[in-house]
């Protein structure tokens, strides 16, 4: 008996660190760094190994084990939801735990246990397929859970199994039905920050079909709705409305909007994130749009400064956009170092023959 007392509090112990974690990634303000989503990755692994042992420990009290189990497999929701943004790789180690978790919830479904409701074991066999990455059994099961007449009293079960089936939309390129199945979300959704997710959602594929007035028009929707303060505020979904915005208005050469929203992804982000050096060539571009070169020239220095990767074609491009720019300022030397170095590297970037052109030109 006083062992069987000591395995519940550890297990308590457990379920209070999960909720702990999930509530501080909700809550997290500005962007994961690398450092920050493998911190975080580790502690989810770290609690699922506890419960595995935890698990081992307590064969002798099957009420208890399934209380682990059940444990397991909503940490692999939370995740899903709070740590991946809804997408999650077939790697090894989840195959393997979605075999674990899909066995386990098939057998208490079979035993007809109220612990979960009929709904929570269609979502929770859906998730189980996700992450073993056969998308089309995974999108069998969330798709029943929408189309199910029993109640969602959270209507977290429903909204999150419409988010999903619009993601595989749209992975699939069928914008379309992304679009309506993320519509449809919203009737689910409980909270203005989970709500604004929808909305992203929901402009992504707006954005996809080239409907770039009615995308703008969403992701503005969904910033008015964001609230830092407040819980479900996912900083991914915020910062991609951001960048987003920022494009849109980029390409109907409205700059001073683009500028404000490039502005202020630069004030939430890493400085080590792509994000951070993707705003800097923006706003470059913009000012050298705008004839405020030597803004123009800062911002493509600091953006090559602060690339964190190899090489490759956006590293090239900035290269291509600092040239130009040293070039309008009438510096041919700097210029000249920049197309060279283009003209060596074996990235392929579409504006080579531009950079050769400009190449003879200052030669």
């Amino acid at each position: 008996m006083v062992e069987n007392e000591d395995l519940s509090s550890d297990l308590e112990r457990i379920l209070a660190d999960r909720a702990k974690l999930e509530d501080k990634l909700q809550r997290i303000e500005g962007e994961l760094s690398e450092q920050q989503f493998a911190d975080y990755d580790r502690s989810y692994s770290q609690l699922q190994r506890t419960l595995a042992h935890l698990f081992v420990r307590s064969r002798e009290d099957e009420p208890l084990r399934i209380r682990v189990m059940l444990e397991i497999t909503r940490i692999m929701e939370n995740k899903l939801v709070y740590l991946q943004n809804f997408v999650m790789e077939p790697t090894a180690d989840n195959k393997s735990l979605a075999a674990l978790v899909g066995s386990f919830i098939s057998d208490l479904a079979a035993s007809r246990n109220p612990v979960l409701t009929n709904l929570e074991y269609t979502y929770y066999t859906g998730v189980a397929a996700l992450y073993a990455g056969n998308h089309v059994e995974a999108a069998k099961s969330f798709r029943s859970v929408c189309e199910s007449e029993e109640s969602d009293e959270t209507n977290d079960v429903k909204y999150k199994s419409y988010v999903i089936l619009g993601n595989l939309s749209h992975a699939d390129q069928d914008y379309e039905q992304a679009r309506d199945l993320h519509d449809r979300s919203m009737k689910y959704s409980h909270h203005n920050n989970v709500t604004a997710q929808a909305l992203a959602f929901k402009a992504l594929n707006s954005y996809a079909l080239r409907e770039f007035d009615e995308a703008l028009s969403l992701f503005q929707e969904a910033l008015k709705l964001f609230d830092r303060n407040e819980a479900f505020f996912n900083s991914y979904f915020h910062r991609n409305a951001l960048l987003f915005c920022g494009s849109i208005h980029l390409q109907k050469k409205q700059y001073s909007e683009a500028e404000s929203f490039y502005g202020q992804v630069l004030e939430q982000v890493q400085q080590s994130s792509y994000d951070h050096f993707d705003a800097l060539c923006q706003l470059g571009k913009i000012r050298y749009n705008t004839g405020r070169f030597d803004e123009a020239l800062n911002d493509f220095d600091r953006a090559v400064q602060m690339h964190q990767s190899s090489e490759n074609e956006y590293l090239v491009d900035t290269w291509f956009w600092l040239a130009r720019t040293h070039l309008k300022k009438n510096e041919p030397v700097e210029a000249r170092k920049l197309l060279e170095k283009i003209a060596a590297s074996e990235v392929a970037y579409q504006r080579k023959p531009q950079a050769a052109e400009l190449l003879q030109r200052v030669s």
